[in-house]
Formats: structure tokens, sequence, C-alpha cells
């Protein structure tokens, strides 16, 4: 099936019918689309000496439901082809019309925040949770950067009692594949660029006939090949390295939601944990 029209296609498409105040924002984003896929609105009414409700008429005269719809495919195209040095080099390049500060880069995770809020598929979030909470196996599949995920992940789903292993891409990892049979469930975390481990340790989960749950940021994302179930969370700021707040919130719901869905066994595996962390003296105490 031929996919539709890019955002830059459909700028160039629409362009004479375009008011002068959108042909503005329209040069802006041509002029260096890899800088524009990264700025808020403000920072894009700014670069077109354009009002920000400007922006938001430009996106839905291209079709989206809002800003955010625009930005996400522009910040996929963009992501998808660069690498790490040049997206620490475009890092620098948005920096530069004004200085990044950390309240900046907090409202650039509230945003994401926001956008993963606005797409999420409550129902399929709920599914997996079903499917996670009767699973007698689950394993995880996190790589490179987002093995930090993978990791709390399974710390987490190891205090609800569930058989877990992580596979990260660590010679030690890669053997435990074996274990996966039918009906089992594989998870997998990954964000562009994408690790040809993680989508090769999916496809073969897949053909062991596990069931495949997959936390990505993209459509297009290569580990969405193999899904029965998958949820989108944007990790994209303009810097070289991805922001892990939003997965790492929606993890957090997942696991809260399968605690709550079996109250009872949690609230007592929790009770006899502390007591052997009392016996092993593990937390300290003034």
């Amino acid at each position: 099936m031929s996919q539709g029209p890019t955002a830059l296609q459909k700028i160039s498409q629409l362009y004479p019918q375009m008011s002068p105040s959108q042909q503005a924002v329209a040069d802006a984003i041509m002029r260096d689309p890899q800088s524009a896929a990264f700025y808020n609105v403000a920072e894009l009414a700014r670069e077109a000496s354009v009002s920000e409700s400007t922006i938001t008429r430009f996106a839905t005269f291209l079709g989206y439901s809002g800003f955010p719809g625009l930005s996400r495919e522009l910040q996929e195209m963009v992501r998808s082809r660069l690498t790490t040095g040049e997206r620490f080099q475009l890092s620098r390049s948005v920096s530069k019309a004004e200085q990044q500060t950390v309240l900046a880069h907090f409202e650039e995770d509230v945003h994401n925040l926001g956008l993963m809020m606005e797409r999420i598929d409550l129902n399929g979030v709920e599914r997996i949770v079903d499917l996670l909470t009767a699973a007698k196996r689950i394993g995880i599949v996190s790589s490179r950067s987002a093995v930090s995920l993978g990791m709390f992940f399974d710390f987490y789903l190891n205090l609800l009692q569930k058989d877990t292993y992580l596979l990260s891409g660590e010679p030690r990892t890669v053997d435990r594949i074996h274990r996966l049979q039918p009906g089992d469930v594989m998870v997998g975390i990954g964000f562009a660029r994408y690790s040809r481990f993680s989508v090769d340790c999916l496809a073969a989960g897949k053909k062991r006939g596990a069931r495949i749950v997959v936390i990505t940021d993209y459509p297009s994302s290569p580990l969405g090949t193999y899904a029965d179930e998958i949820l989108y969370t944007p990790t994209g700021i303009a810097s070289h390295m991805d922001s892990y707040v939003a997965p790492l919130s929606l993890l957090t719901a997942i696991l809260r939601a399968m605690s709550l869905k079996e109250a009872d066994k949690a609230t007592s595996v929790l009770q006899d944990l502390e007591e052997s962390w009392q016996d092993l003296d593990i937390y300290y105490e003034p």
C-alpha cells in the first residue's frame, strides 16, 4: 500500500493556495526542515514572523488536527534520517536563537507527555494490562539507552511475582530467547534510532509463538512489524539524546494498572517482601 504525501510534499503542493502569512510559515519550514521539526509553536512563529495562531491554522490547512500532528510527522521524517552526531549538531543550531535552559527542557518533556495523552490508545493499554497480568512468562527486549526502561519494567514486574527475563543485547542475555513458549508475552521497547538486536529479537519471539507488545515512537518503527499490541510514546527533543520521561510514565501506568487488577495478591506479596527486606536490612533506618 502506497503511503500518502509527506508533510514537506503537502507544503509544496498547497503552497500556491496559502495566504501570505501561511507562506511565511512554509518558507521557514522548507528553509531548514531539520531545525523546524523541533521548534515549538512560539519558536516557529518567531522564525516565520507570524502569530502563534497562524501556526495552528497552517497545520490545520495542511490537514492535521493541530500543530502537534504536523510536528510529529516532521520529527519522524528528520529523526529517521539523522545520525547521532547530526542530531547533536541540530540541538546546537536550534539553541543558537535562544539559549536553552533547564526549564526549557522541562517544557519539552511536558510537551511530550501532552502528545502522548492526546494519542494514547486507552483500550490498547487495557488489553496490554490484561495480557501481562495473565502471562506466565514475560520477556523484555530493550537495548542501548532504552535498556534503562527495560530494567525498570523488569524490576517492578518481579515485585508482582512475574517470571521475567531481560534481553538487552549483552551476550549473556541472548540465549534466554529459547525460554519463550507459545502464549508467553514479549515486550519490545525501542525508539529511533532503532536497534537491530531489538528488531531481530521480536522477530524470533514471534516465530516461537509469543504474543508481542511494542512500545515505540512512530508508526513507521520497525518494531511495530511484529506487534500484536502497540503503544506510541514520543521521545523527541532537540538533542542528540532521547527523553524517556513519557515512556517511563507509560510503563509506570501499566504497572500500576496491573497492581490494581490483582490488588489483594499485590498487597500480600509486598507484605512478604517487606519482611524479607527488614530481615536482610535492605533499607537505611536512622
